[in-house]
C-alpha cells in the first residue's frame, strides 16, 4: 500500500462524505493522533497579524483553542497583567486589550465572572494608566483608566482595574501580609541556585471591586475567609519594544514576556534591587551579587522562573506588537507591526517575537547596532538572550528552533492551516464544535492549498 502524505490525505478528504469523514477510524488514527504527537515535540506560537487589534486577539485564540470559550468558564475569574508603565508603545495596546475584554464577555454561552485588569507601574506614579495626548498616539484609543470607565458607564461592573502599588508607598492598602486574610503582599523567598543570591519573590493578594472577594495569585478565589473552587485565569499581556534606546540593548534587553513579570511583583526599591532588609528583587540588574552584566541578565530570568514555580504560572501569555518599539519603548522610534503572539511560556514567546517580529523591522540605519535585537547574535552578550536562557534554566521554555511549531494567520493573504483542522475535529469529538464547522474548515484549507 503506498503510503499518503497529510495534505493530499486531506485533500481527499473533500471527495467524503461527511458522516465518512468524522465517523471514520482514520480521523482517529491520523488526524487526531497529531495534535498529541506535535505537542510532546514542540512548543506551539500562535500568531496573527494584519487584522485588527481585536481581530489579531480574537484569531489567535480561536487558532489555539477553537475559540475563547474554550479556554475562558462562564463563572471565571479572570486576572490580566498588561504593561503599563510608560506610554506610547511601553504600554500593551488598548485596541488588543479592548479585544480580549470584549471576547471574554461576548463568549458564547455567556460570562457571569469577573475581569480584573491589573499592573504594578513600581516607581512611575501613573504611566500609561493617565496617559493623554501624544502618550497615546500608538496604543490608544483610551488609557488603561478610560478604558475601564468606559466599561463600567457601559454596565459592565464587573470589569476593574488596579493599580498595585509597592507596600512602601501604601502601607495601609497593600501590606505586607503572611496569609490572604486581607489585600496585600506576601515575600515568598528564594534562594538562586546558581548565584546563591536570596531573593523576595512576592506575589498580590487582591481585594475584587466587584464581588468584594479575595484572589490570591497563588491560591485561587477567597471568599468570606475560605477558598473556593472558583476557577482563576491569568493572562500575561505585556508589550514587545526594546528597553534601551537608538536601537542599542540596555542592562534590561527587550522588554516582553520574561521581563513583564516586573509589573506583577513588588519592587521595594526600583533600580537599586534589594529590599530593605537585603533581600534581592526581580529588577536584578544593579546587583553584584550575580556577577557580570549579563549574568544579572541571566539571573533575571532565572528569578521569573522561580517566580512562576512558587507562585502561579500565567495560563497563557499573549504578547502584543501592534507597534514594536525598535528604538524604545516610548519614543518615535518604532515600527507598526500589526501582530499579536500567543503561547504557553515567556522565553519561547519571546525569542519568536523578537527574532521574527521586532528584529525584522529595524532600519537600514539601525541594523548594526540593532544586532542584540535579534536573540541569536552574540549570545553570551544579549541581554535579552541571556533573559530567556534564565527562565529556561527553570523549566519553562525553549530557544531551540527545533522544539517550536509557529502558526502564523495574515489577514492579507489569509489560509487554513492543517493544525486548524485537527482541533476543529477533536472539538467536534467533545461536543463544542457541528459536524459542518469541520467540513466548512476542510474545504476552506482545500481551496488556499
Amino acid at each position: 500500500m503506498r503510503k499518503i502524505n497529510r495534505r493530499a490525505f486531506i485533500k481527499d478528504m473533500s471527495q467524503m462524505t461527511g458522516g465518512a469523514i468524522i465517523g471514520g477510524a482514520i480521523l482517529n488514527e491520523s488526524l487526531l493522533a497529531s495534535i498529541n504527537s506535535r505537542s510532546s515535540l514542540a512548543e506551539n506560537i500562535y500568531i496573527a497579524k494584519n487584522g485588527t487589534p481585536a481581530e489579531n486577539v480574537t484569531k489567535v485564540f480561536d487558532m489555539k483553542y477553537g475559540g475563547i470559550e474554550n479556554f475562558i468558564g462562564i463563572n471565571d475569574v479572570v486576572i490580566i497583567n498588561p504593561n503599563g508603565q510608560w506610554p506610547n508603545q511601553g504600554g500593551t495596546n488598548c485596541g488588543n486589550c479592548i479585544g480580549l475584554i470584549d471576547s471574554i464577555l461576548n463568549r458564547p454561552g455567556g460570562f457571569n465572572g469577573e475581569i480584573l485588569f491589573v499592573e504594578c507601574t513600581q516607581g512611575v506614579p501613573t504611566g500609561y494608566w493617565t496617559a493623554n495626548s501624544a502618550g497615546l498616539a500608538r496604543n490608544g484609543p483610551y488609557n488603561f483608566n478610560d478604558m475601564i470607565t468606559n466599561y463600567q458607564n457601559n454596565g459592565y461592573s464587573n470589569v476593574n482595574g488596579i493599580r498595585i502599588q509597592r507596600s512602601k508607598y501604601n502601607t495601609s492598602t497593600w501590606p505586607v501580609i503572611s496569609s490572604p486574610t486581607t489585600q496585600g503582599w506576601i515575600r515568598t523567598e528564594w534562594n538562586s541556585p546558581t548565584s546563591g543570591c536570596l531573593f523576595y519573590l512576592p506575589y498580590p493578594v487582591i481585594r475584587s471591586p466587584f464581588s468584594n472577594r479575595l484572589i490570591s495569585l497563588k491560591d485561587g478565589v477567597y471568599e468570606n475567609g475560605q477558598l473556593t473552587s472558583t476557577p482563576l485565569k491569568f493572562i500575561k499581556m505585556p508589550n514587545l519594544n526594546n528597553h534601551g534606546s537608538n536601537a542599542t540593548q540596555d542592562y534590561a534587553g527587550v522588554t516582553s514576556a520574561t521581563k513583564s513579570f516586573l509589573g506583577i511583583t513588588e519592587l521595594e526599591n526600583a533600580t537599586s534591587g534589594v529590599f530593605d532588609d537585603g533581600h534581592n528583587s526581580l529588577h536584578t540588574y544593579s546587583r553584584t551579587c550575580h556577577g557580570s552584566t549579563y549574568e544579572r541578565s541571566w539571573a533575571c530570568g532565572e528569578a521569573v522562573g522561580a517566580w512562576m514555580t512558587l507562585c502561579r504560572k500565567p495560563d497563557i501569555f499573549l504578547t502584543s506588537a501592534e507597534w514594536s518599539g525598535w528604538g524604545s519603548r516610548y519614543g518615535t522610534d518604532a515600527t507598526e507591526t500589526k501582530t499579536v503572539g500567543l503561547a504557553d511560556n515567556p522565553s519561547t514567546l519571546d525569542y519568536y517575537m523578537c527574532k521574527y517580529v521586532l528584529y525584522p523591522v529595524l532600519p537600514a540605519s539601525h541594523t548594526t547596532q540593532g544586532r542584540y535585537l535579534n536573540p541569536d547574535y552574540d549570545i553570551a552578550r544579549n541581554m535579552t538572550r541571556q533573559t530567556i536562557e534564565g527562565c529556561i534554566s527553570q523549566g519553562y521554555g525553549t530557544s531551540d528552533e527545533n522544539q517550536m511549531a509557529a502558526f502564523v494567520y495574515d489577514y492579507n493573504s489569509p489560509t487554513v492551516n492543517r493544525q486548524e483542522i485537527d482541533l476543529k475535529i477533536k472539538l467536534f469529538r467533545e461536543g463544542n464544535a457541528t459536524e459542518q464547522d469541520v467540513i466548512d474548515l476542510i474545504n476552506l484549507y482545500n481551496s488556499g492549498n
